[in-house]
């Protein structure tokens, strides 16, 4: 795709930048400068700090989970719960979930992300056996699909139960940070998301609360990312999700959404999460959650119109329509 004159790939994919917006924080709170990537170097107390930053805000990402990155992938949702937001109790039966899943992929799903725990505002927690008992018949059933599997869990037994019976991906929106979960996904040997959550599922819309959210957000995943590496899980394999919805206001969901290119300075692929969250009927008419589709389009566009990578979505094939038409204007740019 080409690139204006004087512009920068971000993460040598299809979006690119010609300035880098400064964050800087002191007692007084936040404030943002504008500056050109020379101007950065240049004016940077720590040059090679600055120069690594730039390189990953540039750098191309390298395949994940066996995927191409040179595009952006559609991660299929599928709940095997009988009480998540959208979907709960559509795909709790075995058959019915294959079906489903094998559905998103013929839609075009380069990944379906299988979960047995809601994590819904103000859901309760469920045994191990609960969410094994749900998640384990699905994997088997598409282990030899075209798509990679991704297992949504925050437990260790969970992780590696469910990889060693064919899941590609550890998708955790407690971003590795349960007992054993940093352990239990290195030694799996898997690809791994991790997202950002304040709170708990059970009490993460309860004044939710920031500075500056993109920036603190930022700063809890590059420490997450190093505890990974630590753990023995390689850079390569780590993608970040800011965590859209989980313990944020409308507003800082859309502050997010608008800063999104920043967390390709973390060197790793970004996955967002928008489709049929509560912010789109917050900020529109109140809609129940299945129809809320044209305001998760709008935010998935957004995301990839900064480089975002992954998108996870209910609507497979509605997302890979925009997507086309987005990539589409892009390559025309």
């Amino acid at each position: 795709m080409p690139v204006p004159a004087g512009a920068h790939r971000l993460a040598g994919g299809w979006a690119s930048f010609d300035l880098v917006d400064v964050v800087q924080r002191d007692n007084a709170g936040y404030s943002v400068s504008r500056h050109t990537p020379d101007e950065v170097t240049a004016m940077a107390g720590d040059r090679n700090r600055a120069v690594t930053a730039l390189e990953r805000l540039m750098g191309p990402r390298s395949d994940w989970a066996g995927l191409s990155l040179d595009h952006p992938v559609i991660m299929g949702i599928l709940n095997v719960t009988p009480d998540s937001f959208s979907d709960g109790g559509r795909h709790n039966a075995p058959a019915r979930a294959v079906a489903a899943g094998r559905a998103m992929i013929e839609a075009g799903a380069g990944i379906v992300d299988i979960g047995g725990e809601s994590t819904r505002p103000g859901a309760e927690p469920v045994t191990r056996n609960q969410e094994l008992a749900r998640v384990l018949p699905p994997i088997a059933g598409l282990k030899e699909s075209a798509a990679a599997l991704s297992i949504d869990t925050r437990h260790a037994e969970v992780m590696t139960r469910a990889t060693a019976a064919g899941a590609h991906i550890i998708n955790d929106v407690n971003g590795l940070r349960g007992t054993g979960a940093l352990d239990a996904a290195a030694a799996s040997g898997v690809a791994v998301a991790i997202m950002h959550m304040q709170g708990t599922p059970e009490t993460m819309q309860q004044d939710p609360h920031y500075g500056f959210a993109p920036v603190e957000i930022y700063e809890f995943l590059e420490g997450r990312i190093a505890d990974a590496e630590a753990a023995g899980i390689p850079r390569r394999h780590i993608a970040i999700d800011p965590g859209f919805g989980f313990g944020k206001s409308p507003s800082h969901n859309l502050s997010l959404i608008g800063w999104t290119g920043m967390f390709h300075g973390l060197g790793v692929p970004i996955l967002v999460g928008a489709s049929r969250k509560s912010s789109i009927a917050a900020l529109s008419a109140g809609e129940p959650a299945d129809q809320r589709l044209a305001g998760s389009l709008g935010l998935a566009m957004a995301a990839v119109a900064q480089g975002c990578q992954i998108l996870r979505v209910h609507d497979v094939a509605e997302t890979r329509q925009a997507l086309a038409i987005q990539m589409a204007l892009a390559a025309s740019a």
